[in-house]
């Protein structure tokens, strides 16, 4: 004998006068609903999850692109501080062998003296040898030292708080010298003070010359004290003829008529 299929009845009664609806269900047809509606919930949470992982993922690879350029700048600017440094060390070498100084202490004997105070008296040209290596040493000091007027004249404005050196002012076309020993190290344009030539000497000074008419020398260029470098000139933001000058030491600006032996 068959058996029987079970049935569930759904009855739904309305409360106007409309005939009730009933809908009958066999019970192999409502498992068969229930595995349909299990497995459409677990798709869906297999989906939820796998797409969390693929966003977390993504976001993970946003975060490790983001440190990884991160890291490629702080490289380049290592470099480009590397660079900087190793010009720095170039620039130091060329000073330490313009004006004579060893980086270690070497002793000298009394001819290596007397020979080198020769050449310093050539290069000077004072024909006269010097009398003792602190006489050598004296020399050194003071053609590092920026101890002469640039250019002759007469100060039109001084050093102040908004004024970080002095105008000299002079006729156009005259010569521009070196105020001491040292090496080049900006000849060109500057927006401001024109025609601009910068020098680093030795005892951590530096000295510039802004407004010229012409530039002689260019940057790496060691020059002399006394040395012509420009001609006056009114270029760049000036209202005439003149020389504007500077000199610092480490960097801060200083009053120039301060080492000045000529004026």
């Amino acid at each position: 004998m068959k058996k029987r299929e079970r049935y569930i009845s759904f009855i739904i009664a309305p409360h106007h006068k409309a005939p009730p609806w009933q809908m009958d269900i066999s019970y192999t047809n409502l498992k068969r609903i229930a595995i349909l509606l299990a497995g459409f919930l677990l798709l869906a949470i297999f989906f939820m999850v796998n797409y969390g992982h693929i966003f977390w993922r993504a976001s993970q690879y946003e975060i490790m692109k983001n440190r990884t350029r991160e890291v490629e700048e702080k490289f380049s600017e290592l470099r480009e501080l590397k660079q900087e440094l190793s010009d720095l060390k170039r620039t130091e070498v060329k000073l330490q062998h313009m004006l004579g100084i060893s980086q270690q202490p070497v002793l000298l004997s009394l001819n290596d003296i007397t020979r080198n105070t020769s050449l310093n008296a050539s290069i000077a040209g004072e024909p006269a040898p010097l009398s003792s290596p602190k006489d050598t040493v004296s020399l050194s000091i003071e053609r590092s030292t920026p101890s002469i007027m640039p250019v002759k004249g007469w100060i039109s404005a001084k050093i102040g708080a908004n004024h970080n050196g002095i105008d000299i002012a002079a006729r156009e076309g005259d010569p521009v010298v070196a105020a001491a020993d040292g090496i080049v190290i900006f000849a060109g344009w500057d927006n401001y003070f024109g025609n601009k030539v910068e020098i680093a000497h030795g005892q951590k000074f530096s000295t510039m010359y802004g407004h010229n008419a012409k530039l002689f020398v260019k940057e790496k260029q060691i020059v002399k004290q006394g040395q012509v470098i420009a001609l006056v000139g009114s270029t760049g933001q000036s209202s005439g003829p003149h020389l504007h000058y500077e000199v610092r030491i480490n960097g801060k600006p200083v009053d120039p008529s301060y080492h000045w032996i000529n004026h």
